[in-house]
């Protein structure tokens, strides 16, 4: 018998609790560098190699989890990644060396791995309805930027009353704990096969993978490194730059936060209303690198301040949603398979960039920022050859027969 959509909002609510804790498992490490440097006697780089695990992880278990989502169950999917997160958040306060920190930190990827395999088919499955699902997909980057919030504030507070700062390892251990005790027992909807819908070949689009789709697939890559290297690193970089003390150079990751939570719903907003794509994406590309820019330029706490409100709305509000969205339109007979790969670059971006600036921060702090801002430029180039591909496309002469 099937169950009214109302049914299930106990589960969605506490799905989305998980990714709280997925936005904070992600800056949990960088929050605390000098911490785990001391805890572990590393280098930076050697510390950023263990965040680097997180991506690693997720590449490892990402097509083995979605297997396992759709042939077995999605709850069980579900409890995996909790579980996974839960033995992370426990594990790495416990290590006393960088190379078992690396294998716990492999968990914290696994765990991602496995949540977004079956979060998004559960929402789906539990509200068929395009706009319900489509309203309720965005919530996920919603409240990882609330964790993402709220962790430099607690992290700050431990440091000012001098608190053994694994306890907030600890409580975020416990809180999934907590909601893995509902997510047994909520009601979970019917698998279904999430079947797409097969394009009428006259409707094809002549879309090279060469062209669009590898300048969409280093924007993948680019989209999210620019949001990533920058909250891993902007706390460094006012600390050495103008002397910030730790405790509140933290807080710029919160200032991102904030304003990325707000252009999760402005974006959804604007596409609503039919916006230009790829223009939009240019102009969050060029306005992100215009503050980085600015920062390096003229580093001072307005320039910093600026650059955490503009990286925060532009670089991470959904960017990457809108690359994917384009990547769909011009491929909409391969959408598994450009999806996958598309994925595949983001998780290689997670995997490669935090070892990669940590080794750049060691030689100078303004080489991690100047390669963000080379980022930035390289994804506009991209898309602006994306620009020019869609127009000419989606031209009304240029469709397979």
């Amino acid at each position: 018998m099937q169950k009214s959509n109302q049914t299930y909002l106990p589960l969605i609510g506490s799905l989305y609790i998980n990714y709280l804790f997925q936005g904070i498992a992600a800056i949990a490490i960088s929050q605390n560098l000098a911490l785990f440097q001391k805890q572990w006697s590393a280098s930076l780089s050697q510390v950023t190699l263990v965040i680097s695990a997180i991506g690693l992880g997720r590449i490892i278990s990402l097509n083995f989890s979605g297997w396992f989502s759709d042939r077995f169950s999605r709850k069980q999917t579900v409890l995996i990644g909790v579980i996974a997160y839960c033995l992370f958040f426990f594990g790495i306060v416990w290590t006393n060396h960088y190379l078992p920190a690396f294998l716990v930190a492999l968990l914290a990827g696994v765990g991602n791995a496995f949540l977004d395999t079956s979060t998004y088919p559960i929402v789906v499955e539990s509200f068929p309805s395009e706009n319900d699902n489509s309203a309720l997909s965005v919530l996920n980057k919603a409240f990882i930027s609330i964790g993402q919030f709220i962790f430099p504030f607690i992290t700050r507070w431990t440091i000012q009353q001098h608190l053994y700062f694994g306890w907030t390892f600890l409580m975020c251990a416990l809180g999934l704990l907590l909601n893995l005790f509902f997510l047994r027992r909520f009601a979970y909807p019917d698998r279904q096969d999430l079947a797409e819908k097969k394009p009428i070949r006259s409707q094809l689009p002549r879309a090279k993978i060469g062209a669009e789709g590898a300048a969409l697939m280093l924007f993948s890559f680019v989209s999210v490194s620019l949001f990533n290297v920058f909250i891993l690193w902007i706390p460094s970089f006012s600390e050495q730059v103008l002397s910030i003390k730790n405790e509140d150079s933290l807080l710029f990751v919160s200032i991102y936060s904030i304003a990325s939570f707000v252009s999760v719903f402005l974006t959804s907003f604007i596409v609503k209303r039919k916006a230009n794509i790829a223009k939009l994406i240019l102009i969050c590309l060029l306005a992100t690198a215009l503050s980085l820019g600015g920062m390096l330029l003229f580093p001072s706490l307005q320039s910093i301040v600026l650059a955490s409100l503009t990286v925060g709305v532009f670089a991470a509000g959904g960017i990457w949603q809108l690359g994917l969205a384009l990547l769909l339109e011009f491929f909409p007979q391969s959408k598994g398979m450009v999806t996958s790969f598309y994925s595949l670059t983001t998780a290689i971006s997670v995997m490669v960039t935090p070892y990669l600036t940590g080794l750049m921060a060691e030689r100078s702090i303004y080489q991690v920022f100047a390669y963000d801002f080379f980022l930035a430029l390289v994804g506009f180039l991209a898309i602006l050859l994306v620009k020019y591909r869609y127009e000419k496309v989606f031209s009304k002469e240029n469709v397979t027969i």
